[in-house]
C-alpha cells in the first residue's frame, strides 16, 4: 500500500510537480515509517540501506546549503523540500519492506489505465495543448512523465511474465505489459522507449541467468548515455539538435554552467536562469532534462557524487540477479533520468526508487537466509 499510495496519489496530483505536495508526501512517508516500526518493531537497516539513506540525508542537505552562493536562495530551498521527499521514502521502505514492487506495478497500472481509458472516452484533445499537442499526458501532465512510468512498468511486468507460472498470472502481466506498451506509444515519448528496451534487456536478461550478458547491456547504455551527454559540450550542439530536438542545446549550457563552478555548481534550481541569460534557441525551459547533468550544473562534482551514492547500491545486487523484475524497472529509471526531469516529477522518482528499495530488501532477505 506504501508503493500503490505513492505512486497512485503523486500521479493524480500533477506528478507531484508543485511544492504544495511535497509537505504532505514527506509527512506521510514519515508516518508509515513510524507505523512501521509501532507494528513490526525497529527494523535495523542493511549497510546498502544505511548508504542510500545517508547519501540523500546529506544530498538534501547540501541542496540547501548551496541556498547561501545562489542566485535564487528561495529556489534552492523547494529544491532541499523535494530532496527530502526521496529521503523518507526510503526511510519509510526499508522499515516496510513486504512486497513493495507489486505495489508500484499496480499503481503504475491504475496511471495507465487511467490515461488510456480518459483517451478511449473523450478522445484528443480539443484545441490540442499548446505544449503537448494530442499525446498522452494526463494525469500527469507532461507526456515524458508518463512515458517514463509506462517504460518502468513495462520493463517489471515483462521481467515478471516469463516468471509466470500460472496461467492466471501470465495472462495479468501480459494484459498490464500490453497496457504499458500501449500508454508508451502514445506518449510519444522517445526516452521512455530506450529506457524500456535497456531495462527489458537487463531483466530479460537476468531473467535466463545471463548475469554478464545484463552487466554488458547495462554498461553499454551508460556508456552511450555518457557519450550522448557529453557531445553537447562544444559546438556539435547545433549539429546534434538537427537530430535530437532542443536537448542538446539544454545540455550544452548546462556544461557550460559546470566549467564555471565545477566543485560547487551554482545553486540548486538555477538552470532556468542560466538558460535566460544564455539561451542560445528562442525557446524557454526550467530544466536541463538531465538529472546528471542538470545536477552537476547546480550542485557540482559534490553533489553528483552524493547522488551516485545514493543510486548505484541498488544495482550492486540487481546485477547479481537478486530481482529480474526489480532490476528492469530501477535500470529503466536510471536510464529515463539522463534524458528528462524525472527528479522534478516525484510520481516518476519515486517508482523508480521503489523499485532500487525492493532490491536491497531482497538482498537483505537472501543475506539474512544464508
Amino acid at each position: 500500500m506504501l508503493a500503490f499510495g505513492a505512486v497512485v496519489l503523486l500521479s493524480f496530483a500533477d506528478g507531484g510537480f508543485f511544492p504544495n505536495v511535497w509537505r504532505a508526501a514527506t509527512a506521510a512517508f514519515l508516518c508509515v515509517a513510524a507505523l512501521a516500526v509501532v507494528l513490526r518493531g525497529w527494523t535495523r537497516p542493511s549497510r546498502a540501506q544505511a548508504l542510500v539513506a545517508s547519501a540523500l540525508a546529506a544530498l538534501t542537505a547540501w541542496t540547501a546549503v548551496s541556498a547561501l552562493w545562489s542566485p535564487d536562495p528561495a529556489g534552492s530551498g523547494l529544491e532541499a523540500q523535494r530532496t527530502l521527499v526521496y529521503l523518507t521514502l526510503v526511510l519509510a521502505a526499508a522499515m516496510v519492506a513486504g512486497s513493495l514492487l507489486t505495489g508500484v506495478l499496480a499503481g503504475i497500472g491504475v496511471v495507465c489505465a487511467y490515461a488510456v481509458g480518459q483517451r478511449l472516452v473523450e478522445g484528443p484533445p480539443e484545441p490540442p495543448d499548446p505544449f503537448e499537442g494530442t499525446l498522452l499526458q494526463e494525469p500527469l501532465g507532461y507526456a515524458n512523465g508518463l512515458g517514463a512510468l509506462a517504460a518502468i512498468g513495462l520493463a517489471v511486468a515483462i521481467a515478471r511474465l516469463l516468471s509466470a507460472r500460472s496461467l492466471r498470472e501470465r495472462a495479468l502481466h501480459l494484459t498490464l505489459a500490453s497496457l504499458f506498451l500501449v500508454t508508451l506509444l502514445l506518449t510519444g515519448s522517445r526516452g521512455g522507449v530506450v529506457a524500456a528496451l535497456v531495462g527489458a534487456a537487463v531483466a530479460v536478461a537476468l531473467r535466463s541467468g545471463r548475469l554478464r550478458l545484463a552487466r554488458g547491456i547495462g554498461a553499454v547504455a551508460a556508456l552511450v548515455l555518457v557519450v550522448a551527454l557529453a557531445l553537447p559540450v562544444g559546438s556539435l550542439a547545433d549539429d546534434l539538435a538537427e537530430r535530437g530536438g532542443d536537448r542538446p542545446w539544454y545540455w550544452h549550457v548546462a556544461w557550460e554552467e559546470v566549467a564555471e563552478a565545477p566543485l560547487a555548481g551554482k545553486g540548486a534550481g538555477t538552470f532556468y536562469l542560466a538558460w535566460l541569460e544564455r539561451q542560445p534557441i528562442p525557446t524557454g525551459t526550467l530544466d536541463a532534462h538531465s538529472l546528471y547533468l542538470e545536477l552537476l550544473s547546480e550542485l557540482g562534482l559534490v553533489g553528483l557524487a552524493l547522488l551516485g551514492l545514493a543510486l548505484v547500491p541498488p544495482l550492486l545486487p540487481a546485477f547479481r540477479g537478486v530481482d529480474a523484475a526489480a532490476a528492469g524497472g530501477y535500470v529503466a529509471f536510471l536510464v529515463h533520468a539522463a534524458l528528462d526531469w524525472d527528479w522534478e516529477l516525484p510520481a516518476v522518482t519515486v517508482a523508480g526508487l521503489l523499485c532500487g528499495a525492493t532490491l536491497l530488501v531482497r538482498e537483505r532477505a537472501s543475506s539474512e537466509r544464508g
